[in-house]
């Protein structure tokens, strides 16, 4: 098997997958790890199996592991759809990033209330497998380190929450947004580029990570240096989130919530740089009824984006898009170079096009 030319690229690969009503994201880092953001799955398409056919027999393997880490924002269903892939040997993570309900090794509570999960009868088993997974693994919640010996210049990335129990707080009669306020948020950022992937957060508890309130946690690696060390474990004096979005504009923002109205966050608006994301991604969900709620308009406008040129099946726009979508069976690939220039942004419906763009680029 022909090893591709771009295992030895140091540009960042981004895919954000079409799985219909769940949200699905693998990042090829320029160290040529992996990290899986939720596993979201369909009928039509399966990340993992994707992945594992294309992609991670090439990785670079971290602590013995081809995945270098899985983050799972939360475990409402159409998140953990293809939880069960994770005992697989080639998707079995070095790092397993959740929330979750163990309480020895932890210095703060964290512990979340499965009672006020409310996910499908049909998915029991999901939630059984997702609380089986964490069973072995030490706590606390990390990042990956950095090595000495393997450096990539303004390559960083960071994970905010809010510790469970203040979620259960702050929604103390609302099981739905209990748990999507759970959401883990990846912030990622090589060279000039970045994106912002917050799972199903809603404003309330964006607006608690920004403004670092009580119970606020925060992971951090750059790889680069190594003047914070502890950085990873556990919360200190890492950059806040608001920090960041003020120091450099954001490149990417995947829409809270699939894009809907609920997930909407204006504060997350103000605290960016220039007030709004170059462009912004929607993985969204299949409207089959008036309780699924609409996406909001705002992020289809020149408000709620500054604008960037993609590729769709092919051919690149001739008109500046202010967000993307997998709701037309699309696929998306984004493409940080590292360096100067713009993200490559591609769209196609067939997830092995997208294949070309990383090796010819």
């Amino acid at each position: 098997m022909k090893t591709p030319s771009w295992v030895s690229s140091q540009k960042s690969y981004i895919f954000i997958f079409n799985v219909g009503r769940g949200l699905s994201v693998f990042i090829r880092t320029a160290l040529n790890q992996g990290i899986i953001y939720d596993f979201g799955s369909s009928d039509e398409f399966k990340p993992t199996e994707f992945l594992k056919e294309n992609i991670i027999p090439y990785l670079d393997k971290y602590n013995g592991n081809y995945i270098a880490q899985a983050i799972i924002s939360h475990p409402h269903s159409d998140h953990i759809a293809e939880i069960s892939s994770l005992s697989d040997k080639m998707l079995y993570p070095a790092l397993l990033t959740c929330p979750h309900d163990k309480t020895e090794g932890s210095k703060k509570p964290e512990a979340l209330d499965w009672e006020r999960i409310k996910n499908p009868e049909y998915s029991k088993d999901l939630t059984e497998i997702y609380r089986s997974m964490y069973k072995g693994r030490s706590l606390p919640l990390q990042t990956v380190s950095y090595e000495s010996s393997r450096v990539i210049p303004n390559l960083l990335y960071g994970i905010y929450y809010v510790r469970p129990p203040v979620v259960d707080v702050i929604f103390q009669n609302n099981d739905q947004e209990y748990g999507n306020g759970l959401s883990l948020l990846l912030y990622y950022r090589h060279g000039y580029h970045s994106i912002l992937i917050p799972g199903d957060i809603n404003p309330q508890c964006m607006e608690h990570i920004l403004d670092e309130d009580y119970g606020m946690e925060k992971r951090f690696t750059v790889f680069d240096k190594t003047k914070n060390p502890g950085w990873h474990k556990e919360t200190s004096n890492q950059p806040s989130l608001r920090t960041i979005l003020q120091s450099m504009d954001l490149s990417i923002l995947l829409a809270p919530h699939h894009g809907l109205e609920s997930g909407f966050s204006s504060k997350l608006y103000e605290a960016m740089k220039s007030k709004k994301p170059g462009l912004v991604v929607i993985s969204e969900k299949r409207h089959l009824s008036k309780q699924d709620g609409k996406v909001h308009p705002f992020y289809q406008s020149e408000n709620g984006a500054m604008g960037h040129k993609v590729s769709i099946e092919g051919e690149e726009k001739k008109d500046t898009s202010y967000s993307v979508s997998t709701r037309n069976g699309h696929h998306i690939l984004i493409v940080f170079q590292g360096t100067g220039g713009s993200p490559k942004v591609y769209l196609e419906k067939d997830p092995k096009v997208l294949l070309n763009y990383m090796i010819y680029l």
